[in-house]
């Protein structure tokens, strides 16, 4: 098989899986966010933001999963008998998928938080967010993560790089607990006698 077919379909794949991830990082951004708007949040709202960011979580990397396993099987059946699907070519196929869809994913938050939302707004309103989350709560830690708070609105605006950076880095750390599973599925030995490919 090719080098750049594995190259082609590692992007495919990667562009697919990086909208998944930019929509999922709006998503959660927007109902964290939504925190700041209005009154006090009562406990009954808290609780149900809380359960819709911690399922749409879980269902983005059920999907994530899901589109590398099924690119990678896709890899792996067109490699011939002779070829086989080793190991490292299946954990190599998942990381640098995951890497294409983490520079859409920070390039995706860029363009969310930079330039849709402003960053200093994207700050306020997330310092807010903490704020009253820690009012909710009335953690003993209030005075610490006020001072956290404070830090954040502090720090200047990370660079664009940064933000990619950090998005690759995200989106390769499933990769690597994703790629283990998905390699050690797919993998075959080489059957050089095999005269049938592995359709």
């Amino acid at each position: 098989m090719a080098k750049s077919d594995f190259l082609n379909d590692a992007a495919r794949c990667g562009a697919i899986v990086g909208l998944l991830l930019v929509l999922s990082s709006t998503f959660e951004l927007k109902l964290v966010l939504g925190f700041s708007n209005g009154g006090e949040p009562s406990p009954s709202i808290l609780l149900a933001r809380a359960l819709l960011i911690l399922m749409e979580y879980f269902v983005a990397a059920a999907l994530h999963f899901y589109l590398l396993y099924a690119a990678a099987r896709r890899l792996s059946l067109r490699s011939t008998a002779a070829e086989g699907f080793s190991f490292g070519r299946g954990y190599g196929f998942a990381l640098t998928a995951s890497a294409f869809a983490g520079v859409i994913l920070g390039a995706g938050n860029y363009v969310y938080i930079h330039l849709l939302l402003g960053y200093g707004e994207y700050i306020d309103r997330l310092s807010d967010t903490v704020v009253r989350l820690i009012g909710v709560s009335g953690t003993p830690l209030a005075e610490t993560m006020l001072e956290v708070v404070d830090r954040i609105r502090e720090t200047p605006a990370p660079s664009i790089f940064s933000t990619v950076l950090g998005g690759v880095w995200s989106s390769v750390l499933f990769g690597l607990i994703f790629g283990l599973i998905i390699a050690g599925v797919l993998a075959r030995a080489p059957q050089p006698f095999d005269s049938q490919s592995n359709d």
